[in-house]
């Protein structure tokens, strides 16, 4: 066989290889880029988890995929009402945030088999599930008065967006 034939299949065999590790990296949702638009165009969103969820899955800004994420949110511990001293917090954040960290938690919770699984799987998992089926839900206000959307992860608690 001569040295000219091998390059061209040695080429192709590398390039298959590269297509195949590039399409194992995630394997997002159906729907997933459809709720990134979405949720980009929402003002403002507020999710209710308790305080080791959201640590647990907060962007760290070291994402598996090499992307830097940054999500800029305010977290406030419930400390009145029905859902005080449940270790709950209010974390809110705009809708171009909620895209990063929808980016995070796909990213961490729908690994490929080759990539291994992060320690926060699982977890963002959980949280990626409980906003998905509430951003789909979202409806445009109808009044300017019109609360933003709440997200509330607590199995616990009814959830109300």
């Amino acid at each position: 066989m001569s040295k000219t034939s091998r390059s061209p299949r040695m080429a192709l065999a590398v390039a298959a290889v590269a297509c195949l590790a590039l399409a194992g990296c995630t394997q997002s949702p159906a729907k997933h880029d459809d709720r990134l638009t979405k949720a980009a165009g929402i003002a403002r969103v507020t999710i209710v988890c308790s305080k080791d969820l959201w640590n647990e899955t907060k962007p760290d800004g070291m994402n598996p995929s090499s992307e830097t994420v940054t999500v800029k949110a305010t977290v406030s511990a419930i400390s009145t009402g029905p859902r005080a001293n449940r270790g709950l917090v209010e974390v809110s954040m705009t809708g171009t945030n909620l895209v990063a960290y929808l980016k995070e938690l796909d990213a961490n919770a729908h690994t490929s088999s080759w990539n291994g699984t992060p320690d926060n799987a699982a977890a963002s998992r959980r949280v990626y599930d409980a906003i998905a089926p509430a951003i789909d839900r979202i409806k445009a206000a109808t009044n300017p008065d019109d609360p933003e959307p709440e997200i509330v992860i607590d199995d616990t608690i009814p959830e109300k967006v």
